[in-house]
């Protein structure tokens, strides 16, 4: 017997179709709201689940296809993010895109800002905020670079429209410290 229509639901939230178009990017017999699935890769970056279904490894869609509200889509390929680096109680920003590229600039970016040599390796945290809550996540590790690169997107593009750009520093952050400022042109 086929299961009935009416009765799919979000294997993540568990909710029905009232609560946003269902969809089946993979393999699995399961329907999922595409906002649910982004929070659910966004919380998987840097880990295969972040690409591919853990349950039948069918690729997913790319995160910023089901991380971006679809209002935001065209202005978050425009503007320019930025991200906050906090080191030794000094903060820095700079810019940031995804990719491999983009990735290679925030490493070679840090390195010179801190003075580390270029075959330096470092460990990296990321806070953003959940572009659909703006709960404040912690994404661990390099491989979520581009996660973030995305959520700070979204972000810049909330900002760019006059929405809530998510995460914001609490008053308890250092004071923001251009590279300028210290006499270093990264």
């Amino acid at each position: 017997m086929a299961p009935d229509a009416s009765s799919d639901c979000c294997w993540i939230c568990l909710g029905g179709s009232e609560a946003g178009p269902l969809d089946r990017p993979c393999s699995c017999p399961r329907s999922v709201h595409l906002e649910c699935l982004g929070r659910w890769q966004l919380q998987s970056a840097g880990r295969s689940e972040e690409h591919r279904c853990r349950f039948c490894s069918h690729p997913l869609p790319p995160l910023e296809a089901s991380l971006t509200p679809s209002h935001l889509a065209p202005v978050a390929k425009t503007v320019t993010p930025y991200m906050a680096i906090v080191y030794g109680g000094e903060q820095y920003k700079i810019p940031v895109r995804p990719g491999p590229d983009g990735m290679a600039e925030f490493r070679a970016r840090v390195k010179c800002l801190f003075g580390m040599p270029y075959d330096a390796e470092f460990n990296v945290s990321f806070e953003c905020a959940a572009p659909s809550s703006g709960e404040r996540l912690t994404l661990a590790g390099i491989g979520a670079f581009n996660a973030a690169a995305h959520c700070a997107a979204i972000s810049a593009a909330k900002r760019a429209v006059g929405e809530d750009g998510g995460f914001e520093w609490g008053p308890e952050a250092p004071a923001h410290r251009g590279a300028a400022q210290q006499g270093r042109r990264c």
